[in-house]
């Protein structure tokens, strides 16, 4: 099962950060964002703990790639994304640290959305988002499925993501199958009307289930 934990807006946490964590946060210049990084990284660690209870939140080590993805060795797959206060956290059992990535956006007004839509959507997405709803919400979630494949394997943003057709995000949330850089993903999107998240995993997993768990009360609830 892959799990996606998330939390809308921030909330209380203990800070259980490690000295690395703890001098990153304290890098950023703003108060603001200092917050959010630390809120970002404490809430990580409560989730592993929450879903693999064999070890306490300040407990866990990171380890990262030749090209920065950070994992841990414990057998278990995860990624991590926050935008603002938001936060979501994919987590799967895997020893594959290209199983999972995940991607959160709220939504926002962009003076520079058209640019970006020229600059990064497929000639497919182009034309579907011509026929969308709501043409910002449409960029988000096209947004946050690149950035989800891209950080599940590992490389970080590209310069030609106009190279990545998600048209299928736009068509509709069920999840659908993508292959990049010679191997198969699979993508969700989950619609919010403050914003949106999707997720990427590995289509080796076979995946029945996702799990969506909503901790922005600062307690679990289900919603899918």
């Amino acid at each position: 099962m892959l799990v996606v934990a998330y939390s809308q807006n921030a909330f209380f946490i203990d800070n259980t950060l490690d000295d690395v964590e703890k001098k990153r946060a304290s890098s950023f210049r703003f108060e603001h964002l200092r917050g959010q990084y630390t809120f970002a990284h404490a809430f990580k660690r409560q989730v592993l703990s929450h879903y693999f209870p064999f070890k306490k939140p300040s407990e866990w080590y990171f380890h990262q790639t030749p090209a920065g993805k950070p994992f841990i060795k414990e057998g278990i797959a995860f990624n991590l994304s926050h935008s603002a206060s938001s936060v979501a956290v994919a987590l799967v059992e895997s020893t594959d640290k290209g199983a999972v990535g995940v991607d959160i956006e709220c939504f926002r007004q962009m003076d520079d959305l058209e640019s970006m839509i020229e600059m990064v959507c497929h000639p497919d997405e182009m034309q579907q988002l011509d026929i969308c709803d709501d043409r910002s919400k449409g960029f988000f979630k096209l947004w946050t499925a690149k950035e989800a494949l891209l950080k599940a394997c590992g490389s970080g943003l590209i310069d030609d993501l106009n190279r990545i057709n998600c048209q299928q995000s736009l068509l509709s949330d069920q999840s659908y199958s993508l292959h990049w850089q010679g191997k198969q993903y699979c993508l969700k999107s989950f619609s919010f009307e403050w914003g949106v998240i999707t997720a990427v995993w590995s289509a080796d997993l076979l995946v029945s289930d996702i799990r969506l768990d909503d901790w922005t009360s600062g307690a679990v609830a289900r919603f899918l």
